[in-house]
C-alpha cells in the first residue's frame, strides 16, 4: 500500500509539479510532521517486527515521553547487560552458558540461578516468558 501511495504521489508530481516544496516549509513544521509520521508507523512495525518482542510485551504503545524506569529495570527487561547469553550474541564470550549450567539470560539469574538465589523472584507463567 505504501509503494502504490509514493507511486501515485510521483505521478502526479510529474503532472503538476510538487503541491509545495520543503524548503520553503519552517523546520519544526516538517520535524512535526516527521514525528507524527514515525508515531504512526512505529507501532505496526513493532508489532510486526521480530525485534523488541519482549520489550512490546510490556509496553505495547510507543510514546515520547521518558518512562520512570531505572538503568537496572532497563537492562532486565531488554536482557542487554552483562549476561552470558547477551555477551555471547556479540562474540565477547565464548559461551551462553551461566557458571552454574543454565544460559544465562536476565530470567535465569533472577529466578534459576543458584549463585543469585539470594536475589530471585518468582519465575513468571510461561506464557509471558
Amino acid at each position: 500500500m505504501g509503494n502504490e501511495r509514493a507511486d501515485q504521489l510521483a505521478k502526479d508530481a510529474l503532472q503538476h509539479g510538487p503541491p509545495y516544496s520543503l524548503s520553503m516549509l519552517p523546520k519544526p513544521h516538517i520535524k512535526g510532521l516527521l514525528r507524527k509520521r514515525m508515531l504512526e508507523e512505529w507501532p505496526t512495525s513493532w508489532k510486526n517486527g521480530d525485534t523488541g518482542t519482549k520489550i512490546y510485551n510490556i509496553m505495547p504503545s510507543v510514546s515520547l515521553r521518558p518512562t520512570n524506569w531505572i538503568r537496572e529495570d532497563v537492562i532486565f527487561f531488554s536482557q542487554h547487560g552483562p549476561f552470558s547469553a547477551y555477551l555471547k550474541r556479540f562474540h565477547l564470550s565464548d559461551s551462553d552458558y551461566c557458571s552454574c549450567g543454565g544460559i544465562g539470560t536476565a530470567l535465569h539469574y533472577a529466578t534459576e540461578c543458584i549463585y543469585t538465589a539470594s536475589w530471585h523472584m518468582r519465575k513468571p507463567a510461561p506464557y509471558f516468558e
